[in-house]
């Protein structure tokens, strides 16, 4: 039977739903309904990783704040997206698992990026403001996850986008068995504002995780904010001192990659109905090159016929497929380094 506690969620219903699913020894993420995608039945002998993925903004409006999974299309147009922009990418060797969670929509998620924006971003604290609903919900799927699907410290990636992104990295700083010891490879989190190197240390120094310097570093943090050409810094979520990495060549640096360096940009048409055209690839989309001192990833090379909306600020934006191909071979490249570290040899930092 369906375990789905709610049809409609208001703010204060969510929050009083949280109280009382915190306090019951079942969790809703313990009925498969609950997630978009959950591959549980691949053998883990079967599988070279597992994949934790959080969406980003579904709704641009709703009839209040959240995400109803079980309201409409909203969860069917969501299993689509996460299935033919995420699980068919990674492969059949990998298993996904991508709960449903209540995000805000759009509107309202966009409203606190701009509290954000005007904010001391060093102290602004994303945990009490309407987030704070579908981050708990994350963490209560992130402890389901270890707990009935990888309680021996199977090789875990965790992904993210836009809200789904923040959502993510803020449960992962609240569930501490994200780890390498539990199998943590590397967390790619795209949009995600506000992220500095001493939060990564304070956060998650003591789990030995950290931010990502190199392609092939383990146990890490992997942070990309994007800048069109010409976009104004206050349009995006640069920050001076801001985490961030070059997903083409893995660079914190100013060092360059050109657009053979992209393997591939994916973008999904949500208002395509035929599957076959919903999703276009792109070799070669865009090159990149970090702005160190602004935190943000430059966009370089894009096609002057691009008729994509790469801004991150919009609903149902296409920042989020740039570089997905290059997210997918990099992943395999760290899940082999974890695994010959745990043959127990030692590499240089």
């Amino acid at each position: 039977m369906r375990k789905c506690f709610f049809n409609f969620i208001s703010g204060a219903a969510a929050a009083l739903l949280l109280s009382v699913v915190s306090g019951c020894s079942t969790s809703l993420y313990e009925d498969p309904e609950n997630w978009a995608i959950i591959d549980n039945d691949t053998p883990v002998f079967y599988a070279q990783y597992d994949l934790i993925y959080l969406y980003p903004c579904q709704e641009k409006k709703s009839e209040g704040p959240y995400m109803n999974w079980i309201s409409g299309s909203v969860g069917k147009e969501t299993r689509i997206f996460v299935r033919m922009v995420v699980a068919s990418q990674f492969g059949q060797r990998v298993r996904v698992f991508s709960p449903f969670v209540p995000l805000l929509s759009f509107d309202d998620y966009d409203a606190i990026i701009g509290e954000f924006k005007k904010s001391d971003r060093a102290d602004f604290d994303f945990y009490k403001t309407k987030l704070k609903v579908p981050i708990d919900y994350m963490v209560d799927a992130l402890n389901v996850y270890f707990s009935h699907y990888n309680s021996d410290g199977h090789p875990l990636v965790i992904y993210g986008h836009g809200q789904g992104g923040l959502v993510l990295y803020e449960a992962m700083k609240r569930c501490s068995k994200v780890c390498p010891g539990n199998g943590f490879v590397v967390g790619y989190f795209f949009g995600v504002p506000g992220v500095t190197l001493d939060e990564i240390k304070s956060n998650f120094g003591g789990r030995g995780i950290r931010r990502a310097c190199r392609r092939d570093s383990v146990g890490v943090i992997a942070i990309c904010n994007i800048r069109r050409p010409g976009e104004p810094l206050d349009h995006t979520l640069a920050m001076p001192n801001g985490v961030v990495i070059n997903p083409l060549n893995w660079c914190i640096d100013a060092t360059p990659a050109d657009n053979s360096r992209n393997p591939g940009a994916l973008f999904f048409d949500r208002k395509q109905h035929n599957p076959l055209l919903k999703v276009k690839q792109i070799p070669k989309f865009c090159g990149a090159v970090v702005d160190p001192e602004n935190g943000i990833v430059n966009l370089t090379g894009i096609p002057k016929d691009c008729r994509f909306k790469l801004d991150e600020d919009c609903f149902g934006s296409d920042a989020w497929g740039i570089f997905s191909k290059s997210v997918v071979k990099n992943a395999q490249e760290r899940v082999a380094m974890f695994k010959f570290l745990r043959t127990g040899v030692e590499m240089p930092e």
